[in-house]
């Protein structure tokens, strides 16, 4: 595998123009969801002579996410999370790192297991706008077989969430979205974090007569999104991040 190139608008200028408005990919999750790409902010500074500079790491909190009380789907997709704030934020992240992938048969799959049952359609057909416009982003065909090695994948840095309404949480979740394009040789991994706000909703019987979990649902006003910025800088905690324990491996 090549040499991860950081690259904030993952505009990649790896094939045609794309033709897709980036904050519609969560679609695959139902509706409407804010997505925003912020650049990596790199601070550089000159120390005199004979002093190294050297930037210790700015403390944020860390937190656990909360277990699922199962897993469904060939993709073994996290369901059935507790009625707390921290399961909301919890599902929430599950979605996202579930659903932004190339594969086709894997969005739809996802869009339906985190969406209430009366938008699944909706969910389904974002779901494979999601899949071609990732796909067109990094000139791979929109359908059909990928190059060997070709990848996306979505890991979850951090989150932060408030209450807004009795069982209905606002989640903001922070990403590192990595990809490849595959074909010959290994070819360069992109990577950039990207901070996107969802909409949490209590769903009484969604696995079942009362067996809840949280659902995605369309936001009618999406908040502001807290910038994006990688754990243990100064930005990270300035913008009320939570890193996660235990500590995930950089993508």
């Amino acid at each position: 595998m090549g040499a991860v190139i950081p690259d904030p608008a993952l505009d990649w200028d790896l094939g045609p123009r794309r033709r897709w408005d980036p904050r519609h990919v969560l679609l695959v999750i139902v509706g409407v969801v804010t997505v925003v790409a912020v650049a990596i902010i790199v601070l550089q500074t000159r120390e005199p002579e004979h002093r190294a500079a050297a930037t210790a790491p700015v403390a944020a909190p860390s937190i656990a996410l909360a277990a699922p009380s199962g897993h469904e789907g060939d993709g073994g997709y996290p369901i059935g999370f507790p009625r707390t704030e921290l399961g909301a934020a919890s599902a929430a992240a599950a979605a996202l790192e579930a659903a932004w992938t190339l594969d086709g048969a894997q969005a739809e799959q996802a869009a339906v297991l985190y969406a209430p049952p009366d938008q699944r359609d909706a969910a389904r057909d974002g779901a494979r706008e999601a899949v071609r416009g990732w796909r067109e982003t990094l000139g791979l065909p929109a359908e059909g077989d990928l190059p060997e090695g070709a990848a996306l994948r979505t890991q979850t840095i951090g989150v932060q969430w408030k209450a807004r309404a009795d069982d209905q949480v606002q989640v903001w979740v922070l990403v590192q979205v990595t990809a490849t394009k595959g074909g010959s040789g290994s070819g360069p991994v992109y990577s950039s974090p990207y901070a996107m706000s969802l909409l949490m909703t209590w769903s009484p019987d969604m696995r079942g007569a009362g067996k809840g979990d949280w659902v995605n649902v369309p936001d009618p006003a999406p908040p502001t999104v807290p910038p994006a910025a990688l754990p243990g800088t100064p930005q990270f905690a300035a913008a009320g991040w939570s890193s996660l324990l235990p500590p995930r491996p950089t993508p």
